[in-house]
């Protein structure tokens, strides 16, 4: 049953990244495809970074000290780091929020909450262990300029695994797809110079499958 839901998750992907190709393109008519590739690349990184962060929030291995520490390099991914914002294109905001899911009796169940609060949460959850992995393939759409930045959407499929007790019992686990708001913004700074950043943005759950 795994290797089937989990086909099905991978073959949803990849049609929705053949559809979202001639949009792509006409989008960013202004870049070069090392551009793009370059964008969608650093995007990806940044994401990893994210995920990996989280499955050290939600487990019990590491102490409360080092999670805080985990929790503000998370944040730093973040346009605004949690906190309110006015973003790239002058509008405030009250700050990132993350809708969150869960399968329950076999109905899917979705809120939106804010993005300090979400990693609060995390750190609380009773499982011994978390694992949060995300698809090899992943897609970057809808890349358009916007003033002097770029925006995009990331679409990953992200699966969460909680595990119990000293056996490492599986307890739950899901496959969701979430839509990533991305901004590529341009910086300059003493190290680097002048150089593009990427923040993440709000989260929103497209769809969750127990399996």
């Amino acid at each position: 049953m795994n290797r089937i839901m989990m086909k099905r998750v991978l073959f949803l992907l990849l049609l929705s990244l053949s559809f979202s190709v001639s949009k792509v393109n006409a989008q960013v008519s202004d870049l070069s495809e090392s551009d793009i590739q370059a964008f969608k690349d650093r995007v990806g990184e940044v994401i990893d970074m994210f995920q990996n962060n989280l499955s050290i929030l939600g487990g019990k291995k590491y102490s409360q000290r080092v999670k805080q520490t985990y929790k503000k390099s998370v944040l730093k991914l973040f346009i605004g780091e949690g906190q309110a914002y006015t973003d790239p294109n002058g509008q405030y905001r009250e700050g990132v929020s993350m809708q969150v899911s869960s399968v329950r009796n076999g109905k899917e169940v979705k809120r939106k909450t804010p993005l300090v609060t979400y990693l609060d949460n995390l750190i609380k959850l009773p499982y011994a262990e978390v694992r949060l992995s995300k698809a090899d393939t992943y897609r970057i759409s809808n890349i358009y300029k916007v003033g002097d930045h770029y925006e995009a959407t990331a679409t990953i499929f992200q699966r969460f695994e909680g595990f119990m007790g000293k056996e490492m019992r599986k307890v739950y686990r899901d496959v969701t797809q979430k839509n990533i708001k991305v901004y590529i913004i341009p910086e300059n700074d003493y190290v680097l110079g002048q150089h593009w950043s990427v923040r993440l943005g709000d989260i929103e759950v497209m769809e969750t499958m127990a399996y």
